[in-house]
């Protein structure tokens, strides 16, 4: 059995639609429900790998700006996703916080990262939409793996 999903199923447009204005909207219960996740992230995350850090499937992106608190200001901290209406929010909680951290609107699986621009990646969920996880990472640091990895 074929259990490899397409890259047409669907993800993009209920994640670009509703299914993403939904998480946006249920953000605060989200972020309360997710916390101790994010809390088991961040501490797998620590400035001796460095602090290059790429969030794959950040959502609204509450890990990506608790790993960016966690590593201070020179750190890099970066979140992808799908999905425009939860990139827009992360960016707004950006942008209210002023922590170091950006955000990039794009299908990991897909998105041309910069070669070797990332010591660690880190996906809290968001890993389980792909249709090809290990691409979904992989592509995050071609050409020199990641010290990292979690999930």
């Amino acid at each position: 059995m074929d259990v490899t999903r397409r890259t047409d199923d669907g993800q993009a447009a209920r994640w670009k639609g509703a299914a993403g204005h939904a998480w946006v909207e249920a953000q605060a219960v989200l972020d309360e429900v997710l916390r101790p996740f994010e809390e088991l992230l961040v501490e797998a995350v620590s400035d001796e790998h460095g602090g290059r850090v790429l969030d794959v499937g950040c959502g609204t992106g509450g890990t990506t700006l608790a790993v960016a608190r966690r590593l201070g200001p020179t750190s890099h901290c970066v979140g992808v996703d799908i999905s425009e209406p939860v990139i827009t929010a992360a960016r707004q909680r950006v942008e209210q916080e002023g922590t170091p951290a950006s955000f990039i609107c794009a299908d990991a699986q897909e998105y041309a990262f910069e070669p070797a621009a990332f010591d660690t990646v880190i996906s809290r969920f968001g890993v389980m939409f792909f249709n090809d996880p290990v691409r979904a990472f992989a592509g995050s640091s071609p050409g020199a793996a990641p010290r990292r990895i979690r999930s």
